[in-house]
């Protein structure tokens, strides 16, 4: 039961080690996609919330998906693929805007679960660093009650002899 703490603070390392590890692949899969999407050469027009603005984060990725499903609206007298004519050629815009729509969309999402993760990575962070001052803390307190049982023990006082 003395070395119990060691326990505790090998547990907070490894939360510490694993947290790490979340913040960093958080922040390879942000990088991932900015680079996707940089590669991709987009800018906003000035018609978007986030006018004229090159896409390369989950802001600009949602205010592009926006401006083109505003667009589409536009072009399609607010009606929707299933709305339109069969026969219609904008089912083939209103087609193409879903696509574009859907991966603008995948990567605003991909950039929140990044967030989310390297969130929840800090968080393990801190909890591993509070399991291991409780584990050195305890430790503390049994070197200390150790210590005292010694120096209350028979064999550490001097014997008197009368």
């Amino acid at each position: 039961m003395h070395w119990a703490w060691l326990g505790a603070v090998l547990f907070g390392i490894g939360l510490i080690v694993a947290g790490l590890i979340m913040v960093q692949q958080g922040r390879m899969a942000n990088n991932d996609v900015r680079d996707a999407l940089s590669a991709e050469r987009i800018v906003t027009p000035a018609d978007s919330d986030i006018p004229n603005t090159p896409v390369t984060g989950a802001s600009e990725a949602k205010a592009q998906a926006d401006v083109i499903w505003k667009h589409v609206m536009a072009q399609t007298g607010g009606k929707t693929y299933a709305e339109l004519a069969q026969t219609d050629p904008l089912r083939a815009t209103y087609l193409q805007s879903v696509t574009l729509r859907t991966a603008l969309m995948e990567s605003y999402l991909a950039f929140k679960v990044a967030d989310l993760v390297m969130g929840i990575g800090l968080i393990v962070i801190l909890l591993g660093a509070s399991q291991v001052v409780l584990g050195l803390f305890l430790g503390l307190l049994a070197r200390a009650n150790s210590e005292r049982k010694l120096v209350g023990s028979p064999a550490a006082t001097p014997a008197t002899t009368f």
